[in-house]
C-alpha cells in the first residue's frame, strides 16, 4: 500500500466521527493574520482548525511539512468539500458556498513532524457572492428542487432543476456571468451583471439579440440559519 493510500484511509477513518459539525472540541482558529505552527504529535490524529468565511470568498491554504500530508476542508454541516495531498508543501484552494464557520483538517503520515499552516482569503464580488451561494447542495423549496455543483471551481458551475440545466461561467472581470441554459431540447444563452442598492439586488440581462431585461430581488448572504432546506450532494459535479 502506498503512502498516499495510507494517508487517505487514515483521514477518512479519523475524521468521519470527529467532524459531525463545524464545532469541533479543541479546534484552533485559523485566520489570515499570521501562519500557525503545528507541534509534533505522538498519535496519528488530524489537527482541526475552524475559520469564519463568507459566501463566494476564495480561500487558499498552504501547509509546509516534512513528508506526506493532506488538507481537507469541511462544510459547516460536516461534509467534505475538497481536499489536497502532497509532500513537503500542500496547497488547497476553495470557494465558500455559505457565510458560516468551516472546518479544516491537517493530517500527517508522520505525526512527529512539525508544520506551518497559512490562510489567504479574497473577498468576493457581488457576482461571486450571489452565484457561488449553496454550490454543493440540493436546495429544496416550494417551487421545486435545484442542485448546484462546480464544473471548474472558481470559473464554471452548474445549476440544475428537474427539467433545466444551466452552466454558468464567471468572466475574468469577476462581475459578468455567462449562462447557457438547456431545457426540452432547446438551448439559449445570455450574459448578466448584478448591482446592489441596500438589500435590493438588480440583475441586468443582456440577450444575444441585443435586448436587455432587468429584475430585482432581495439579497441575503446565506448561512445555515436562513431557513433554506439543504442537502449536501457534492462540491464537484459528478460528470
Amino acid at each position: 500500500m502506498t503512502r498516499s493510500m495510507t494517508l487517505a484511509m487514515m483521514v477518512l477513518g479519523l475524521l468521519s466521527a470527529a467532524l459531525a459539525s463545524a464545532q469541533v472540541k479543541g479546534a484552533r482558529e485559523l485566520t489570515t493574520v499570521a501562519p500557525v505552527k503545528g507541534a509534533p504529535a505522538s498519535k496519528p490524529a488530524p489537527d482541526i482548525y475552524y475559520l469564519a468565511g463568507e459566501t463566494g470568498a476564495k480561500e487558499g491554504f498552504t501547509l509546509t511539512v516534512k513528508g506526506p500530508a493532506s488538507l481537507t476542508l469541511f462544510s459547516p454541516d460536516g461534509h467534505e468539500m475538497v481536499s489536497a495531498t502532497g509532500s513537503g508543501k500542500v496547497t488547497l484552494t476553495a470557494y465558500l458556498n455559505l457565510t458560516d464557520v468551516f472546518t479544516l483538517a491537517v493530517s500527517r503520515v508522520n505525526p512527529a513532524q512539525a508544520y506551518t499552516l497559512s490562510r489567504q482569503s479574497r473577498l468576493p464580488t457581488l457576482a461571486e457572492a450571489s452565484g457561488f451561494s449553496n454550490i454543493g447542495y440540493t436546495i429544496k423549496g416550494p417551487n421545486g428542487d435545484f442542485v448546484q455543483c462546480w464544473i471548474t471551481p472558481g470559473v464554471k458551475y452548474r445549476t440544475a432543476t428537474k427539467s433545466r440545466v444551466i452552466e454558468n461561467t464567471l468572466a475574468a472581470d469577476r462581475e459578468t456571468i455567462t449562462s447557457v441554459a438547456r431545457e426540452n431540447g432547446k438551448t439559449w444563452s445570455y450574459d448578466y451583471k448584478l448591482t446592489l442598492a441596500g438589500n435590493t439586488m438588480k440583475r441586468t440581462v443582456h440577450l444575444p439579440d441585443g435586448k436587455i431585461k432587468e429584475g430585482t430581488a432581495d439579497f441575503h448572504r446565506t448561512s445555515l440559519g436562513d431557513g433554506r432546506v439543504r442537502q449536501f450532494t457534492g462540491y464537484l459535479c459528478a460528470d
